[in-house]
């Protein structure tokens, strides 16, 4: 029996070779994406959960209030921790830990030569000191080397693997006790190997590729101030700590001890603004915008978005195997007929679908697995680094099995239910087209679901466009064009060996006949991430304390972005912070209904009263998620690394900027001339934004493209059914056009429809996603219509396909068969 099921299976496929591999195609265009999406998703929350008690583990995170805003932090003050490893019940493991960026690290191979390994101070690569508790929260699997003993005494440094290998060029015993140099901020630190760890295979927000143990630091002043370990009114997002709770442990409990005792034990007047700790789960840290440290942070409302889209995009696939199933089962009607008189059961022939459908499904699940590995590399840019098909792991399989038998079942059951249910009487005198016609309203539904989800892709792919667009050409507050950033190496500025020669090049750049101006600041008015100080400003006996943006700069820098003066005038050169120039809101924060007003009054900055010396007009110094607030520029020596320049004329660019790597190369021969340019800097920040926009357009593509073949199958349906009609309309002189026009209408009342129930779908999603923003476009009407008229078009061209192939058949062909 199921020999006999698998090779009519096969024969069918091959005889109906054009509708199978429409089905084929459908299923794994479907089912790919469905993959990436699964690996997407599985990857993102992933993170942080291999652990075997990984529900007892807590990152002490800090929220902050000064003046009446809030703000968050992943980071605290170093102190804490120490002070609240045996004082608060209900906690059982404390590790502090504190992110740094080695600038260069240099290792001995035995006799041979030194080798210098430079790291970018943005390059995001960190290492980590911790205490000797961090692998008791953080397990490891351990090479050599022992958690107990590796990280108790000073100037012991663990490796992983890779990291071994990198320095040493292999991972191996030899390396335990060798010696390396490590440059960190203002120190030298000489370093001893004391273990080797092995490469995670797992994914988590807490793994670096070097360890440091935090007694190197603890017992000398200098390094102990460079990690602010003694240092209460400091909040820093690289000194962190790990919690982990005895089981059951009653959280609240917790947090109201700690926070009691840390405040009993902070000195007075340390801290200046209300603080608070909370403990933030683990499967949190990798989703929570509000602690942010320097790792990438995943949006879960995308992720689950993302879910929803993947299991659409199978229902649509799913819809069309249907549609095409039972346009097409017209043909088979004598078949199961006959096989009914010969006595049949129905749920033979309901199985004998199912086991067709599961053919069709795995040769499409078969394709999806290429078509996944290909849109990985496709989508290689927009996901996270790594993100690659597990062969190896059971959990995709078990996916792909599941997905494999949820496919089948949902395809093939209702194509099975019609077909099992011909009555034999009809089938055999081949009237089953007309019998069937009051199905016709499920396929009618299907094709509306189909395009109603079609349509709402279309309309938020091209809104999405314009928000885009909107936040990267927006007028911003100040000139964008033709300025470069080019980084001053770390090495000259963070460790002294600069003497000045910046300011020498600044003056010779200035003077290049393509240069507008120059600027020396570590900051653009505009980018990842902000500084930020407290403020107070008293009048009378009123007190305000306001939390200002910080943007330090020498006196070219209001010049070269040209922001706008509404008040006063620009800063005056000083080798301390002794003026301000502030933004308008600001001056209204601060109680002036007038720019004018704000001139010569003094706010405090760290108990030093500091004169406003000029008023500009707001510009955006955060993206558009975000409004505008307090902003102060000034004239800050400490801050002048990195030159920022204008261009004069961007037709002469390139000349210009080969004069400015000549006088880059003659300053600073040891280091590479690299620039980027401020609106391409600018476009970057929105850079998670143009990547959903990216995946939105894709399956937008994808929806279209099966909501097309499903049409196609449904066209195919009415102009078999409609044969006959066609064949005397045509005989009694109907034009190709009206045959065209008369299949083709009742489709335009389906995608009517479909935009009508498309609209308030789409308006809903796209306005819940314009909250996040604070500056965003309007939802214009143009945008639906276009989409309609888009769907539409797109529409037309599947069924005139279909439908003048129909109108143009031979009606003497179609009237003489009976």
């Amino acid at each position: 029996m199921i020999r006999n099921y698998i090779k009519i299976a096969f024969r069918n496929f091959w005889r109906n070779r054009l509708t199978s591999s429409i089905n084929v195609l459908g299923l794994s265009i479907g089912i790919s994406a469905c993959i990436v999406i699964f690996l997407l998703v599985d990857l993102e929350f992933s993170y942080d959960r291999h652990h075997l008690d990984h529900e007892r583990m807590y990152r002490l995170v800090t929220d902050l209030k000064f003046g009446g805003e809030e703000g968050h932090s992943s980071g605290l003050p170093a102190p804490v921790p120490e002070i609240i490893k045996k004082a608060i019940p209900g906690i059982e493991v404390v590790s502090a830990f504190h992110k740094v960026i080695p600038a260069m690290t240099t290792v001995k191979h035995g006799k041979q030569a030194t080798i210098n390994f430079k790291n970018p101070f943005d390059s995001g690569e960190f290492s980590v000191v911790v205490d000797e508790n961090f692998f008791k929260i953080m397990p490891a699997q351990w090479l050599i080397g022992s958690p107990e003993t590796a990280l108790t005494k000073p100037n012991q440094i663990v490796l992983t693997e890779s990291e071994a290998k990198r320095l040493y060029g292999l991972a191996s015993p030899w390396v335990i006790g060798q010696e390396l140099q490590m440059v960190i901020y203002s120190d030298t630190l000489q370093l001893q190997v004391s273990g080797l760890i092995k490469d995670p295979v797992v994914h988590s927000d807490f793994q670096f590729p070097s360890y440091i143990s935090l007694a190197t630091y603890r017992n000398v002043a200098p390094s102990r101030d460079v990690l602010g370990l003694t240092l209460w009114s400091g909040v820093n997002s690289s000194s962190q700590c790990l919690v982990k709770v005895q089981p059951e442990a009653n959280l609240d409990r917790i947090t109201k001890n700690m926070n009691t005792f840390v405040a009993a034990h902070t000195p007075k007047n340390a801290v200046s603004f209300d603080i608070f700790y909370r403990l933030q789960s683990l499967s949190d840290v990798h989703f929570n915008q509000n602690y942010p440290s320097g790792h990438r942070i995943a949006h879960r409302p995308t992720l689950v978005g993302l879910s929803m889209v993947g299991v659409a995009l199978l229902l649509l696939a799913c819809i069309n195997f249907v549609n095409l199933n039972t346009a097409h089962a017209s043909q088979r009607a004598k078949e199961i007929g006959i096989r009914k008189t010969l006595g049949s059961r129905r749920r033979n022939l309901i199985f004998q679908s199912l086991g067709e459908t599961l053919l069709v499904t795995l040769i499409g699940v078969g394709l999806s697995v290429f078509g996944a590995e290909v849109g990985l590399i496709y989508l290689s840019d927009l996901l996270p680094e790594g993100l690659q098909l597990p062969l190896g792991e059971l959990k995709f399989w078990l996916f792909l099995i599941g997905i494999t038998l949820l496919t089948s079942l949902l395809a093939g059951f209702y194509p099975g239910l019609v077909i099992s249910g011909f009555s034999p009487v009809i089938a055999l005198k081949n009237q089953w087209a007309l019998a069937s016609s009051q199905r016709m309203g499920l396929r009618r539904g299907l094709i509306v679901g189909q395009f109603t989800i079609a349509q709402a892709f279309i309309i938020a792919a091209l809104f999405m466009g314009r928000q885009l667009h909107f936040m990267i050409y927006s007028d911003l507050g100040f000139s964008k064009d033709a300025i470069i950033r080019v980084n001053l190496p770390d090495e000259a500025f963070r460790y002294k060996q600069e003497k000045g020669q910046r300011y020498t090049l600044a003056d010779r750049i200035r003077k290049l006949a393509g240069v507008e101006g120059v600027s020396l600041s570590n900051e653009s008015p505009l980018q990842d991430g902000k500084s930020f100080m407290f403020l107070d400003f008293v009048t009378g006996k009123e007190k305000k304390s306001l939390t200002v943006g910080l943007k330090p700069g020498d006196i070219h820098y209001i010049s070269v972005y040209g922001f706008k003066f509404l008040a006063g005038r620009n800063f005056v050169k000083s080798d301390t912070i002794n003026e301000f120039v502030i933004n308008k809101t600001m001056s209204r924060n601060l109680g002036f209904k007038h720019p004018q007003e704000a001139i010569g009054k003094f706010v405090t900055l760290d108990n030093k009263p500091i004169p406003i010396v000029g008023v500009i007009q707001d510009f955006h110094f955060e993206t558009l998620h975000k409004e505008i607030g307090s902003v102060a520029l000034m004239n800050d020596k400490s801050a002048q690394r990195d030159f920022h320049i204008k261009l004069s004329n961007l037709q002469t660019a390139a000349a210009t900027l080969a004069q400015i790597k000549q006088l880059w190369l003659e300053t600073y021969p040891a280091y590479s001339f690299d620039y980027k340019f401020f609106d391409e800097s600018i476009a970057k920040l929105y850079e998670k934004e143009q990547n959903l926009s990216k995946l939105v357009n894709l399956f937008t593509g994808i929806a279209i493209l099966i909501s097309c073949l499903g049409l196609f199958g449904l066209i195919t349906f009415s102009a078999e059914r409609r044969t006959k009609e066609i064949g005397i309309r045509k005989v009694l002189g109907a034009s190709v056009l009206q045959i065209v026009t008369l299949l083709s209408k009742e489709f335009l009342l389906l995608l009517g429809l479909a935009f009508v129930l498309s609209v308030p779908a789409a308006w809903y999603f796209l306005h819940e996603w314009l909250t996040s923003f604070a500056y965003r476009t309007e939802l214009s009407w143009w945008i639906f219509a276009g989409a309609g008229v888009m769907a539409v078009c797109i529409a037309l061209l599947t069924v005139s396909s279909q439908a003048i192939r129909a109108a143009n058949a031979d009606p003497v062909k179609s009237l003489k068969s009976e």
